[in-house]
């Protein structure tokens, strides 16, 4: 692009001192070598107290001062092949065409935000003022902070009161319209809804029958058709379908449909990878993690175990989109013999403490062969717990039914060993009356329910996650992880970036109890396992593209146990994803700290 005068003038303005120091630098060596030297006096005058700053902004300058320095850090250049110190130098000196046509207005806010924070200028504290009870003690200062955090909850009501609930009567009652519409559809009878079978039975996988049902938009349905021309599994169950309202204002089901109808670059992509999909897309890296068949091992204890690839429907964003060919596929059950073989490796590895069965939606399975699956496991000594990865609380809770939950509640055997389900509710318009009966009579034979949040741009407004994470703990389902969305190409338009995460962590999730944001935020990094986001010993800012995407350095869970190398993960710019909020109707002044989390 060409940048504009503007945008740059912020940039000098933002920190004179680097500007001036990178225009009179004879070289790019200079530059460094006389930047590093300006911030070790930036950090000494901190330390000394020759700055005068709010203690507050203090903590933030020391932050941005470390950001800066991998930033110029030239091991760090080596490991990212790329160098942010070049392109700023040569903007600020105006001196190169192509980097001025190259670096992006990403790029730029990003840095005029870190340079702010180096000057003591961040801006997050100027509109607050010193609490009153501070300077007060006893039962009047005890009152001044009580109404401190009624203002607190006040605020974070007014954001959660416009995320409506799938609880919420008009929803239910606007729901079983579309029930009611969906069934004629079909010919069929009330009674059939009921039945988990039948949602199977007639899983939508068109255009056409799904623009009878819903108002597509004329983009979401040549997606589809495009999807389907070029062998793409695609599918929505009944039950899910009468989720999304009828018409496509996208007001609040925008995250509903986001999770089964592809986007244009994701159809696009994997029409590119067609050929080479099975390794392009296996971001997590499962082939080099899979020590036979059906099993896939990154921790010493657990083991994940795959019988059943495929779904009644495919999340858009699914991890393992490169080995799902077909929504309920006739080959998606694996073979008895691979099955045995499977279970036998497990019996052979006694370090192997838990099973999580995955897919795929394991629970697609019959009855009777998931009764002999867990009667297999629950008959190998070591593990000790059973844990179900399913979506069908989501997509058809009636499956649920007492023989399943009796069946479930024959191998959960307290003190010697569990059964766990973990499930994956996305958005509080998720939340039905149903997956509440079907969660309360998984609990009620003493089985957990868990939930993994996969933290998207979808569900990423301000204290919408929060909202969603209030409502589960209520309904029974306790908040276990939330997942970075994957870094993969074809799915960028679903990435947050880790900022906005790390925010929501420190300024809207810090704010409920703990039995609500007991969930850990997590990145899960390819072929180790995850790392925890909260913990900045494990992972770093290291660098910016000139397209103004922070460039992460990950290092494994096992890192003082095993000499493992570290991960870099490119992330998404911070000023386009708050660009896509803006589209949604987002004031993005309510998200401006989000430049100051690393």
């Amino acid at each position: 692009m060409q940048m504009e005068k503007s945008l740059l003038q912020r940039l000098k303005n933002a920190s004179p001192q680097i500007c001036t120091i990178l225009s009179r630098s004879r070289s790019l060596e200079e530059a460094r070598r006389r930047l590093y030297q300006f911030l070790d006096s930036q950090q000494r005058a901190l330390e000394m107290g020759f700055k005068e700053t709010q203690y507050l902004e203090r903590a933030n300058i020391r932050e941005c001062l470390a950001v800066f320095r991998n930033i110029l850090a030239k091991r760090n250049e080596k490991v990212t092949g790329v160098s942010s110190l070049y392109y700023l130098y040569h903007l600020i000196r105006g001196d190169d065409v192509e980097v001025l046509q190259s670096v992006t207005e990403d790029f730029v806010e990003d840095l005029i935000h870190l340079f702010r924070g180096i000057s003591g200028q961040s801006g997050i504290y100027d509109h607050m003022r010193r609490p009153t009870y501070l300077d007060m003690r006893g039962r009047r200062a005890a009152q001044a902070r009580s109404r401190l955090l009624d203002g607190m909850y006040r605020s974070m009501d007014r954001f959660m009161a416009r995320y409506p609930s799938g609880l919420n009567p008009k929803v239910v009652r606007r729901r079983q319209r579309n029930r009611q519409r969906i069934l004629r559809y079909f010919s069929s009878r009330r009674k059939d809804w009921d039945d988990w079978h039948w949602h199977l039975q007639q899983v939508i996988r068109d255009e056409r029958t799904l623009n009878c049902l819903v108002e597509l938009t004329e983009e979401e349905g040549r997606q589809i058709a495009r999807a389907r021309a070029n062998g793409l599994p695609f599918g929505i169950t009944p039950f899910y379908l009468s989720l999304l309202d009828r018409t496509d204002s996208h007001r609040n089901d925008r995250a509903i449909r986001a999770q089964v109808i592809p986007p244009e670059s994701y159809v696009s992509w994997m029409i590119q990878h067609k050929k080479d999909r099975e390794l392009s897309a296996d971001y997590m890296g499962e082939h080099d993690t899979s020590p036979m068949d059906l099993i896939t091992r990154r921790y010493p204890q657990i083991v994940a175990f795959k019988p059943y690839n495929s779904c009644p429907q495919i999340c858009v964003y699914c991890q393992r989109n490169w080995e799902i060919h077909q929504v309920l596929g006739p080959r998606a059950l694996a073979s008895q013999k691979a099955i045995r073989a499977a279970l036998t490796w497990i019996r052979n590895h006694p370090a192997i403490r838990e099973v999580l069965v995955t897919g795929g939606d394991p629970l697609v399975m019959s009855d009777n062969k998931l009764d002999a699956l867990l009667r297999n496991l629950s008959e190998i000594d070591h593990v000790e717990r059973i844990r179900l990865g399913t979506r069908l609380l989501v997509t058809i809770p009636q499956r649920f039914t007492a023989s399943l939950v009796s069946l479930l509640g024959k191998y959960h055997v307290p003190a010697k060993r569990e059964i766990v389900v973990v499930t994956h509710v996305e958005h509080l318009y998720e939340v039905t009356p149903e997956m509440v009966m079907a969660v309360a009579r998984i609990r009620r034979r003493g089985i957990p329910v868990y939930n993994q949040l996969v933290f998207t741009t979808y569900n990423s407004r301000r204290f919408e996650s929060a909202a969603l994470r209030r409502q589960l703990r209520v309904i029974g389902i306790e908040p276990y992880y939330t997942f970075v969305a994957k870094g993969k190409e074809e799915t960028e338009s679903y990435r947050a970036p880790i900022a906005r995460l790390l925010q929501e962590k420190r300024e809207e999730v810090r704010l409920f109890s703990g039995m609500v944001r007991s969930d850990a935020a997590v990145f899960n990094v390819p072929r180790l396992g995850k790392s925890y986001l909260i913990a900045w010993q494990d992972h770093d800012v290291i660098m910016l593209t000139p397209d103004g995407r922070r460039i992460y350095e990950f290092f494994p869970w096992e890192r003082n146990i095993s000499p493992v190398d570290s991960f870099i993960h490119v992330d998404v710019p911070i000023l386009s994803y708050l660009r896509r909020l803006e589209e949604m109707g987002e004031n993005l002044d309510d998200y401006r700290t989000i430049w100051y989390y690393f």
